[in-house]
């Protein structure tokens, strides 16, 4: 397996990170990450890569913290000893999110999985294909539910099927 230089990762990852910034109209003119725009802009966005044979989670999660940044990106590229289309998204959202909840300095953090590997549309639009890697998002769980609000007051969601809304959590 050959490995990918750190600047390779992330310059992968900044191109599909753009992508999420550009208005579409399935989203009511807005971009697919509403909110991902001005955290980049104003460099509140925390991004590392993350290799499980050299470190922990929580060893990133520590770096996190101490850059004082707003939220997290945690690059996942495949290694000789994980294989992540192999990785169950739901399945290590929850582990994470409850790894986060168990330490008292993370308690209010959230994690979302995006899965390249994952068949994931909304509104018909597939929106974590292109994800160069698979990538946790980990941001306060309040500032998930504050952008879902806002969202919800805005046309974001109009061109949702009623199954998009169910996995999105919005009400007909």
């Amino acid at each position: 397996m050959v490995m990918e230089s750190r600047n390779t990762i992330i310059d992968k990852v900044a191109q599909y990170l753009h992508w999420l910034t550009i208005p579409k109209k399935e989203f009511g003119n807005m971009p697919v990450c509403p909110f991902l725009d001005k955290e980049l802009k104003q460099d509140l966005l925390y991004i590392d890569i993350w290799y499980p044979h050299n470190n922990t989670f929580m060893d990133i999660m520590e770096s996190f913290l101490l850059s004082g940044k707003n939220s997290a990106l945690v690059i996942c590229p495949n290694t000789h000893t994980i294989d992540y289309s192999e990785v169950s998204r739901k399945t290590i959202q929850t582990q994470i999110t409850d790894l986060l909840r168990k330490n008292p300095h993370t308690d209010y953090l959230k994690s979302l999985v995006i899965s390249p590997y994952e068949p994931w549309s909304l509104a018909g639009v597939e929106t974590r294909s292109g994800s160069p890697y698979f990538l946790i998002n980990v941001s306060p769980a309040e500032q998930f539910g504050k952008t879902h609000k806002d969202l919800l007051k805005t046309k974001y969601f109009q061109n949702y099927t009623d199954e998009d809304k169910r996995k999105m959590n919005v009400k007909k």
